[in-house]
C-alpha cells in the first residue's frame, strides 16, 4: 500500500495521522486495528469520495486473493472504532466512502510520496446517481410525468412523503426523465448527522474541497457552469440547515433545479410541495389473481417475491390473501418488500395473518439498504425519534384511535387547548406521520395502520398507556350520552350516521375495558351507551359477545351501577332475540332487569324492561301472556304519559291482539297510532325493537289486512314496505319487514317468485349478520316453497312455527295441528 507522510485528515471531530496511523476523537486516542487504520487512510485520502472494491483491495491487500467477507469484518471493526455506524457507508455495487466532509493538512515539510487521491471530473455529474434499481418502478409514471413537467417551471420541489414510500426512486427516476435537459447531481444527506456538514457533504458530492472560505462560491461555480439539477436526498433530520442552502443556491444559481426528498416540508422560500402517495392497493372487490396484480402494491409484492423464492405464485386461491396484505400495509413500498422477503418461510395466508405482529416480522431488508431501511421498526424509529417530546406524546396517544378522527376528538383524548391540538395536529401531518383529509368540508385524520401499530408498542413502553386508553373511553362514552333517545326512535338519523364510524374505536375500547388491566366500569358504561349503534349498524351477533363477557365480569366481581346493568341487560335480551330467538335466557334478561330497575325505582328503565317482557311472550307464542304484558306498559305510561310512550304502548297491544285473532282490535289501535305518528320525515331507524318504526307499523298492517280477507291490499303494502326497507339498507329492519310480513303475504297470494326472490334476500342479509334467528325463517319459508331445507323444525320458535304451517310447510303444519288447541290464535281461520 502506498502511504501518505506527514499528513492529518480531519472528519467531523476525528483526526486521522499518517504515517502514524492514530485516531483520536475531540484530543482523545481511538485504538484502532491495523487493517482497519488501513482501510481508513484509502477513504479518507479520497476525500469523502467513492473508493470502488477493486481499489479498495489494491490498496490494503496488494497482490492478494481476498474474499469480500474480509472487507466486510475490518470495515466493521473500523465503524465500530469510529462509533457510528453511518460514517462509513457501501453503496451497493459501486464501492465504500466516509459519510463525512474531509480535510487533509500538511504536518511535516517531508516531502511527500504522491498518493493516488480522486480526481475531480471534468464534469462532476451523478449519472447515474446511484445503481439502477433492480426493481422496476411500479405505479409511478403518473406522479414522475408530473415532477418532471412542474420542475423546470417551478425549480424547487419538495417530494414528501413518510418513510419507505420511495422518495428517492421516485426522484431518481424524474432526474432521468430530465436528463436531457439538465445533469443530475445527488447527495445523500441520510448519514449526515449535524447540520454544519450540510454545505460541506454537498461540495464533497461535487468533487470540491469540503471547507474553506470559497467553499460556496465553488459550488455556485460548478451548478452553474451547466443546467443543473441538484437531488438533495433524505433531509427531514436537517431542515433547517437545507433550507438554508437552497434559498441561497437558487438566488446566486438562476438555471438551477432543485429536487428535495424529505419526510416534511423545508419550509424554505420558493418551495413547492408534492406528497408522494401509497401505491395503488387492490379494493375488497380484487379477489381474483389478474385484478389483484393489476394493482402496483401488489405487483410490487410479486416481483420482490420471485426474486426471493423462484416458483412464487399467485393463483385464485391465494389473491384475496395477497390484497389483503397490500391493504394492511397501506401500499407502502418498504413494507411490501419486506413482506415480500418472508415467502421463503410462510405461504400468503400465514404472511396475512401475522401482520397483527408486522413490527417484529418484517426485519429482512436488503443488507446494502441504509440501516433505517433494513426493518420496518427502524423507518419509523427514525421518524420518531426527529419528534419534539410533544409531538411524541400526541402521536403515540393518537395511536389508540382505530379509525378516522377529527381535531375535537384529539381534544377529547388529549385534554389539550384548541390551537394547541391544531397545531400538533398540523406538525404530524406535516412529517407524514399522520395522513389529513377533507370530509364534508371539515378536516379528518387518520394514522397508517402500522405507525398505528408503532405508536402502540412506544405508548406502552412510555407507561402512558393506561391513562390514554381511560381518556379515549371516557370520550367514546361521551360522544355516546343521549343514548335512551336513541333507544326511544327520537336520536337523528344523522346522529346514528354520523357516529358509525367510531364502531371501531368502541370495539378498540372495549378491548382495553375487559382486558388485564382495564377498567370494567367504563366498559359497562360504554357498551351501554354504545347498544343503540350495535344495532343501527344491524351487529346484535358481535355485541351479544360483548354482552356476555362484560356480565360474566360483572357476576365475578359482584359490584356494578345497578341502572348500567338494568340497560346492559335489555340491550342483551335485544341481542339473543335477533340472533338466538325468544329463548330462555331472554326472558330472564328482561325479568331481571325489571327486578332490579323497580328495586332503584327507575321508571324508564322498568318499561323498556317491560317491552322485553312483552317482546319475549310474543315470539313464543304466549299471547295472553303477551297481551298482559302489553297492558302492563301502557299501564306504567299512563294516560299522562309521553306521546311516543304512549304510542309504543299501543302498538304493542294491537300486535297481542292480532296474534291472539283479534284483528278488528288490533287494527283499531294501529290506526290510531298512524295516525299519531304520521310525520313523513323518519327520525332513525329504532323504536323499541331497533327496528325501524314505519316499517314495523307497516307490516302489522299488512297482516292485518291479509287476516281480514284483503290479500290483493296487503300484497300492495309488501311490496311497497319491501322496497322501502331495502332503501334504507338496515338488515334488522328488513327482516323484520321480510320475515314477518312481506314473504308470508306473497305466499298467501300465490305469488311464489316473488316471496322466493324475497327469501333470497333475508338469506343474504342474515348471513352476513350472523342474525340465526331471522334464518330460520329463510329455511322455513323455503320448505314451504319446496327448497330442501338444512334445519329442523325443532329449532323455530312457536310464533315461527305456525307462520310456516300457515305458508304451506308440511312438517309445522303438523306440529301445530297436535297441539291441544290446533286452531287457536290468528292462524286457526288461516290453516
Amino acid at each position: 500500500m502506498m502511504n501518505e507522510q506527514g499528513v492529518r485528515y480531519t472528519f467531523g471531530s476525528f483526526t486521522f495521522d499518517v504515517p502514524q496511523m492514530t485516531l483520536a476523537k475531540a484530543g482523545q486516542p481511538v485504538k484502532l486495528g491495523g487493517r482497519a487504520a488501513n482501510l481508513l487512510a484509502v477513504l479518507a485520502a479520497a476525500g469523502g469520495g467513492l473508493v470502488t472494491r477493486d481499489r479498495l483491495l489494491a490498496e490494503v491487500w496488494p497482490g492478494q486473493a481476498i474474499d469480500e467477507s474480509a472487507v466486510r469484518v475490518h470495515l466493521s471493526g473500523l465503524r465500530k472504532a469510529l462509533g457510528d455506524d453511518g460514517l462509513v457507508v457501501n453503496e451497493a455495487g459501486r464501492g465504500y466512502r466516509l459519510t463525512l466532509p474531509v480535510t487533509r493538512n500538511a504536518q511535516t515539510q517531508t516531502p511527500a510520496v504522491e498518493v493516488p487521491t480522486r480526481p475531480t471530473p471534468a464534469r462532476p455529474a451523478v449519472e447515474p446517481p446511484a445503481p439502477r434499481p433492480l426493481v422496476r418502478l411500479l405505479g409511478r409514471s403518473e406522479v414522475v410525468a408530473t415532477l418532471a413537467a412542474e420542475l423546470p417551471e417551478r425549480r424547487f420541489l419538495t417530494l414528501a412523503g413518510p418513510g419507505g414510500i420511495g422518495k428517492t426512486s421516485v426522484a431518481l427516476a424524474t432526474a432521468a426523465a430530465l436528463a436531457p435537459t439538465a445533469t443530475a447531481r445527488f447527495v445523500d444527506l441520510a448519514p449526515v448527522s449535524d447540520a454544519a456538514w450540510v454545505e460541506g457533504t454537498l461540495a464533497t458530492a461535487l468533487g470540491l474541497p469540503a471547507s474553506g472560505t470559497d467553499c460556496f462560491a465553488a459550488i455556485v461555480a460548478v451548478l452553474s457552469a451547466s443546467p443543473s439539477l441538484l437531488l438533495l436526498d433524505n433531509c427531514e433530520h436537517l431542515v433547517d440547515a437545507v433550507a438554508d442552502l437552497t434559498e441561497r443556491l437558487l438566488l446566486a444559481v438562476p438555471g438551477l433545479l432543485i429536487l428535495a426528498t424529505s419526510r416534511e416540508p423545508l419550509r424554505a422560500a420558493g418551495e413547492w410541495v408534492h406528497r408522494l402517495p401509497a401505491l395503488p392497493i387492490p379494493d375488497g372487490q380484487a379477489q381474483d389473481a389478474a385484478t389483484v396484480l393489476s394493482y402496483p402494491a401488489a405487483a410490487l409484492f410479486f416481483e420482490r417475491a420471485r426474486a426471493v423464492r423462484s416458483d412464487f405464485t399467485v393463483d385464485d386461491a391465494t389473491a384475496p390473501a395477497l390484497a389483503e396484505i397490500c391493504r394492511r400495509l397501506d401500499g407502502i413500498p418498504l413494507a411490501i418488500e419486506l413482506a415480500a422477503a418472508r415467502v421463503d418461510l410462510m405461504e400468503l395466508p400465514e404472511l396475512a395473518s401475522r401482520l397483527h405482529d408486522r413490527l417484529n416480522l418484517l426485519t429482512r431488508g436488503r443488507r446494502t439498504a441504509l440501516p433505517r431501511h433494513r426493518t420496518l421498526r427502524a423507518a419509523l424509529d427514525w421518524s420518531y425519534e426527529l419528534l419534539a417530546p410533544e409531538e411524541k406524546v400526541l402521536l403515540i396517544s393518537l395511536s389508540v384511535f382505530r379509525a378516522g378522527f377529527d381535531a375535537a376528538d384529539a381534544r377529547g383524548l388529549t385534554g389539550g387547548g384548541e390551537m394547541e391540538v391544531l397545531d400538533g395536529l398540523a406538525d404530524l401531518v406535516a412529517k407524514s406521520l399522520v395522513v389529513s383529509s377533507r370530509e364534508g368540508g371539515a378536516a379528518r385524520y387518520r394514522l397508517l395502520d402500522t405507525t398505528r401499530y408503532y405508536g402502540h408498542e412506544r405508548l406502552a413502553d412510555t407507561g402512558l398507556d393506561g391513562r390514554v386508553r381511560t381518556a379515549h373511553a371516557r370520550h367514546m362514552i361521551s360522544l355516546f350520552s343521549d343514548a335512551q333517545a336513541s333507544w326511544e326512535g327520537k336520536a337523528p338519523r344523522d346522529w346514528l350516521a354520523t357516529h358509525s364510524r367510531r364502531i371501531d374505536d368502541v370495539r378498540g375500547a372495549l378491548d382495553w375495558a375487559v382486558g388485564e388491566g382495564g377498567d370494567i366500569g367504563l366498559g359497562l358504561t360504554l357498551i351501554v351507551a354504545s347498544a343503540s349503534l350495535w344495532f343501527h349498524l344491524s351487529l346484535p351477533h358481535e355485541f351479544l359477545g360483548w354482552a356476555e363477557r362484560i356480565l360474566a365480569i360483572l357476576d365475578e366481581q359482584g359490584a356494578a351501577d345497578p341502572a348500567r346493568r338494568v340497560e346492559l341487560l335489555a340491550a342483551y335480551g335485544h341481542a339473543l332475540w335477533h340472533t338466538r330467538g325468544p329463548v330462555p335466557e331472554m326472558g330472564q334478561a328482561f325479568r331481571q332487569a325489571l327486578e332490579i330497575a323497580e328495586g332503584i325505582g327507575n321508571e324508564g328503565l322498568a318499561r323498556r324492561a317491560q317491552w322485553g317482557i312483552w317482546a319475549y311472550h310474543t315470539l313464543a307464542g304466549a299471547y295472553a301472556e303477551s297481551l298482559a304484558a302489553a297492558e302492563a306498559f301502557a299501564a306504567r305510561v299512563g294516560p299522562e304519559g309521553g306521546l311516543t310512550e304512549r304510542l309504543t304502548g299501543m302498538r304493542m297491544r294491537a300486535m297481542s291482539h292480532h296474534f291472539r285473532g283479534e284483528h278488528a282490535a288490533g287494527l283499531a289501535l294501529l290506526e290510531t297510532v298512524m295516525a299519531a305518528d304520521a310525520d313523513p320525515v323518519r327520525v332513525n331507524l329504532a323504536n323499541h325493537a331497533q327496528v325501524d318504526a314505519k316499517l314495523a307499523a307497516l307490516t302489522l298492517l299488512m297482516r292485518l289486512r291479509w287476516a281480514m280477507g284483503d290479500v290483493r291490499g296487503a300484497l300492495d303494502l309488501a311490496r311497497a314496505a319491501a322496497e322501502d326497507a331495502t332503501s334504507i339498507d338496515h338488515a334488522l329492519s328488513l327482516c323484520y319487514c321480510l320475515a314477518i310480513g312481506a314473504i308470508p303475504v306473497a305466499i298467501a297470494a300465490g305469488e311464489t317468485d316473488l316471496a322466493t326472490g324475497w327469501v333470497d334476500r333475508l338469506a343474504q342479509r342474515t348471513t352476513r349478520h350472523a342474525l340465526d334467528h331471522w334464518n330460520i325463517f329463510v329455511h322455513g319459508y323455503g320448505a314451504a316453497l319446496g327448497r330442501l331445507g338444512g334445519y329442523t323444525i325443532a329449532a323455530a320458535s312457536a310464533m315461527q312455527v305456525e307462520m310456516f304451517a300457515v305458508a304451506g310447510n308440511a312438517e309445522a303444519r303438523a306440529v301445530v295441528l297436535a297441539r291441544p288447541e290446533p286452531h287457536a290464535g290468528w292462524h286457526g281461520p288461516l290453516l
